[in-house]
């Protein structure tokens, strides 16, 4: 989901935050509930745009994530349910339940199969 972000010069703490229409409403709705506190509607502020990649609040999300949140965040925003995925992978709901809790590691393997459907790096769920 490619996203940019305006920076305020005054305060670093809020952002701004555009995404493209083809964002999911559920994805925006779950982004909205977790970190409305990093919002401002103060559009026009600051016409600056950065990678949101390079951002401090990307960071501090990106230590934060474990492969285990990657693979329930991704299958939550991609409409499918733990029975549906198990089947595009060839394994039962069971497993992607424990690999959402953390319970059980996520192999290469099955990493890959991931990447492949979410069109991601395998690398975030290892």
């Amino acid at each position: 989901m490619p996203a940019v972000v305006k920076t305020r010069h005054i305060n670093k703490v809020r952002f701004h935050f555009h995404f493209k229409k083809s964002t999911p409403r559920k994805v925006l709705a779950e982004i909205s509930s977790k970190y409305s506190a990093y919002f401002t509607d103060e559009p026009g502020r600051d016409n600056e745009l950065v990678d949101i990649s390079s951002t401090d609040w990307f960071n501090i999300m990106e230590k934060e994530m474990k492969p285990k949140d990657y693979l329930k965040h991704l299958r939550d925003a991609h409409g499918l349910t733990q029975k549906a995925l198990g089947v595009k992978v060839g394994i039962n709901a069971a497993h992607i339940s424990d690999y959402e809790t953390g319970q059980r590691a996520i192999s290469k393997e099955m990493a890959r199969k991931f990447a492949l459907i979410f069109k991601a790096s395998p690398g975030i769920f290892i």
